[in-house]
């Protein structure tokens, strides 16, 4: 189940805060949902914007995405141990009820 990008702006993406610069809560927000290739094209256009003008929000969306690739790439077409598989649904339905 995914959750849609629509509801990640409470305001409009491209509102500056107070002191004119761009919202940083905003940008961590969507970096997630950009990784996730979930943003829509105006929450790619803000964080893309947002990065190239500011160097920790660029340095932290290339060390999550090397993590992502990572994770990827060594856990694909790995076998998950089936005691796990069940105590993640366990949890899973216990959170729901």
């Amino acid at each position: 189940m995914s959750l849609s990008s629509t509801n990640s702006f409470e305001k409009s993406p491209v509102e500056k805060s107070d002191k004119g610069t761009p919202d940083h809560g905003e940008c961590l927000k969507v970096l997630s949902l950009v990784l996730d290739q979930e943003a829509t094209d105006e929450e790619q256009a803000y964080f893309k914007q947002h990065i190239e003008n500011c160097m920790p929000y660029y340095e932290i969306y290339n060390v999550d995405k090397a993590i992502k690739s990572m994770i990827k790439d060594r856990c694909l077409n790995q076998k998950t141990p089936s005691d796990l598989v069940e105590s993640i649904k366990s949890k899973i339905y216990q959170q729901a009820d």
